[in-house]
């Protein structure tokens, strides 16, 4: 039984990161697609005593419950971040007080790496809650800029975060005791829209719902702010949004009162010099001492509030996904079986919908220089001091985007998830993939300083690759989050990854591939790459997220030697136990005389971590292990002939052209994997599905593009 079939179906489906544990009722309620309301702790551990703390959480819990969604309170425990807490961890908290760590961004690495007790702040909840797929979240007030801090800098984290995490928080707006007009200018900076909710455009001031400052804009309605987020989400903006709520009125009338208590309150934390994350908690404490317990009252009646409200909006926006199609539904490109008329679909934009499970890629997108040396000037020997007479093309490439373009124009309906730069090779590697109707949405820029790739070879006259470049940083720089959101949206049907990514990516690839019962194909790119999955599957089972990874991957494609290399690493990193009986070796050589017995020995030593291995053998074509239909646990092992070309202009690319061949049939007979983490075609199939994807390759090795444009959708069909 696989690693994924031994866990309640509800944690199979869901797109997470190892470090994130969910409470059974927040599993629940995201696996059936129910409203989720994220909460702080920080509250909890650094607002009020215990054990008035805790019942004021059970409380706002039961409010957001009342209202018709799940809450989640969210803290840091033993390494883990908790996305809903039970009683125990609540109470636990509660007395732990101050002993917590105030955990921001800043703080969270640390906190899970030594294991402490960590009570999120408004940016750390924002964090947590988007990587488990919250987009909406209730607290008090948020952070902002403080008094003075033209001379202190002393700015939230909460603000920068908004900038950053799509999450709605709906709050008070900000605390009072803090310098507004400078906090919404700050917003403004950072691009993050404020909404007042209700009648009033007037940004309420925590205790007030005044305070002279008009906020952007207003709803009255948890539809229109539902409808808002919604939005905001599907166009990929990446920012959060303030979603402001007046206090409630009967404890708005003592705003006076508070004011003074704050001014009291700001002038003794700078006598005694109290600043930093340590003056809000002793700010608040200050001013319920100076409002005799008043402002304690107002402060836990609008987190009551904002509960509320928040929940309202999370039901909304739950009902609207439901009832309204995804940006991602319907309409597949339909299949053609000319030439011709596939190069019109091809280069048409993209519609602006999926079907319901497509194709996913992750990996690396590039471009190709690709120089070939003139016939005159080929010889025995090439010196690389030297110049030579010949050709120099520019493609796009990429081991990831190469599949993707495959597997596209061979009618899957196919969606890529690469990181280019803000440069002009990344424009054109966009502009290459709108030209060709694929939907570029799901693209992502690392940063400002970052490079898109490029892949620069020097290639003999018959097409051999003599010596190459690759300048390939950024893509380890793929965002894990960002591939978990693409999970949430699409629930693919079969997933492509390459070595390039980083082990973060990949890991989180496997988890959410896994929980959404996803078939996943790893293409090893090269040997340095090729065990980037196998120290991710080792970091998923040292991050205890699961502890047999077994059939995480269903699929590799490697050739001779990234399969030796990647056999040696699994037996050192303990993720398979030890290599296969000489005998058995000798055994199955002898009756496969066309494979090697090193290449047996090999696939059998990774059979157990991965069911289903193509290896690619150039010329002689490719050999196949995959499990016995009737006893799945023992190995079948066979070659396919291979097929020749006419003329081989170059190799970049032959193999990408058959990865995404074996993808797009894969996709077309709707494969399935089973519990027990198999994939559910018969040997038979598999044996189709790799001789027809060869002839993706020789058209790659006869054309001078990496993924020839003469590939279409008839050419996995036909005999």
């Amino acid at each position: 039984m696989s690693a994924f079939a031994r866990l309640p179906g509800t944690l199979r489906r869901l797109s997470l990161s190892p470090y994130i544990r969910l409470s059974p009722s927040v599993k629940c309620a995201l696996e059936n697609k129910q409203p989720v309301v994220a909460l702080e702790s920080t509250i909890i551990s650094h607002g009020m005593p215990y054990p008035q703390n805790v019942e004021t959480a059970q409380q706002v819990e039961k409010i957001v419950e009342a209202n018709g969604s799940t809450p989640a309170t969210i803290a840091l425990i033993d390494g883990k971040i908790h996305v809903g807490l039970c009683e125990s961890e609540l109470d636990h908290l509660g007395k732990a007080g101050k002993a917590a760590v105030k955990t921001s961004r800043r703080d969270m690495a640390m906190v899970l790496s030594q294991r402490l007790l960590g009570a999120t702040t408004v940016s750390g909840t924002m964090i947590a809650a988007h990587m488990a797929g919250i987009p909406i979240f209730a607290t008090g007030g948020i952070g902002g800029v403080h008094r003075g801090a033209e001379s202190t800098m002393d700015i939230s984290a909460d603000l920068t975060e908004l900038g950053r995490t799509p999450v709605a928080v709906v709050c008070a707006g900000a605390k009072s005791i803090l310098d507004l007009p400078k906090t919404l200018e700050y917003l403004e900076t950072q691009g993050v829209p404020v909404i007042t909710f209700g009648k009033e455009k007037e940004f309420p001031a925590f205790f007030s719902a005044r305070s002279g400052l008009m906020a952007p804009w207003n709803l009255e309605t948890p539809e229109k702010v539902a409808a808002l987020v919604r939005t905001s989400l599907d166009i990929g903006l990446g920012s959060g949004m303030v979603v402001a709520v007046p206090i409630p009125e009967q404890h708005a009338d003592s705003s006076s009162v508070f004011e003074n208590a704050i001014s009291v309150a700001v002038s003794e934390a700078e006598t005694k010099g109290i600043k930093g994350k340590e003056s809000t908690p002793f700010l608040l404490k200050r001013i319920v001492e100076l409002t005799g317990g008043a402002s304690l009252a107002a402060n836990i009646a609008l987190v009551k509030n904002n509960a509320m409200v928040a929940s309202q909006i999370a039901k909304s926006l739950s009902s609207m996904n439901k009832s309204a199609s995804r940006p991602f539904t319907t309409g597949h490109l339909q299949r053609r079986g000319h030439s011709t008329q596939r190069r019109v679909v091809s280069r048409a934009k993209f519609s602006g919908t999926h079907s319901e499970h497509p194709l996913l890629v992750v990996g690396g997108a590039a471009i190709d220089v690709t120089a070939q040396i003139d016939s005159a000037a080929d010889g025995a020997k090439h010196s690389l001091a030297t110049s030579y007479p010949g050709t120099v093309h520019t493609s796009v490439g990429g081991v990831g985007q190469n599949v993707a373009r495959a597997a596209h124009f061979l009618g899957a309906d196919t969606v890529l998830v690469a990181a280019i730069g803000h440069d002009p090779y990344g424009s054109s590697i966009k502009t290459a993939l709108d030209d060709i109707g694929m939907d570029t949405r799901f693209l992502q820029y690392p940063g400002e300083c970052a490079r898109t790739a490029v892949y620069n070879a020097l290639h003999a006259h018959n097409g051999d690759l003599i010596a190459a470049v690759a300048d390939m940083d950024i893509n380890g720089m793929v965002s894990a989050q960002q591939v978990q959101e693409v999970f949430v949206k699409l629930a693919p049907r079969v997933v492509g990854i390459d070595g390039n990514l980083s082990v973060l990516a990949i890991s989180t690839t496997l988890m959410a591939a896994g929980q959404t019962g996803s078939c996943v194909l790893f293409e090893p790119t090269s040997v340095p790459k090729c065990i980037s999955v196998l120290n991710a599957l080792s970091f998923i089972k040292r991050s205890e997220a699961i502890v047999d990874v077994s059939r995480l991957v269903h699929i590799i494609t490697p050739n001779q030697i990234e399969l030796r290399r990647m056999a040696e690493v699994a037996l050192e990193l303990g993720l398979v136990e030890t290599m296969p009986l000489a005998e058995t070796v000798e055994e199955m050589a002898h009756s496969h005389y066309s494979i090697e017995a090193s290449i047996i020995r090999d696939a059998l030593t990774l059979f157990p971590l991965f069911p289903v291995q193509i290896i690619k053998l150039g010329e002689k074509g490719a050999a196949i292990v995959s499990p016995s239909p009737k006893t799945p646990t023992l190995p079948l092992v066979r070659s396919i002939r291979p097929l020749k070309p006419s003329l081989v202009i170059n190799s970049n690319g032959a193999g990408d052209s058959m990865v995404g061949a074996i993808l797009a049939s894969l996709l077309d007979r709707k494969v399935r994997v089973t519990a027990d983490g198999y994939v559910d075609i018969s040997p038979q199939e598999f044996d189709t599905i790799v001789s027809r994807a060869q002839k993706a390759s020789i058209l790659s090795l006869e054309s001078s593009l990496a993924i020839s444009e003469k590939l279409e959708p008839g050419l996995l069909q036909e005999d």
